[in-house]
């Protein structure tokens, strides 16, 4: 009885060690959700690409035309446009 009194404290002294080492190393991320990005986590900023090509759909199925401040791509028989 003895014996098995000391295994169980034991036991919960390496779970109690276990658990308080994963506290103080674990970082705090942010809330887990379906639509969070893999990446979300990295500590690294992107950097934007500081070139515009100034250009725009000129349809909805269409290529991209000359437009000043608008960066145009094609994709999927598509055209998308964003502004720079």
């Amino acid at each position: 009885m003895r014996r098995t009194v000391s295994i169980a404290l034991r036991f919960a002294a390496v779970l109690a060690a276990v658990i308080l080492l994963h506290a103080l190393l674990v970082t705090s991320t942010p809330a887990s959700s379906p639509y969070a990005s893999a990446l979300a986590s990295l500590e690294t900023t992107a950097q934007a690409a500081t070139h515009c090509a100034n250009k725009t759909c000129s349809s909805v199925g269409g290529g991209c035309v000359s437009s000043t401040g608008s960066f145009c791509a094609k994709s999927g028989g598509q055209c998308f446009t964003r502004g720079c």
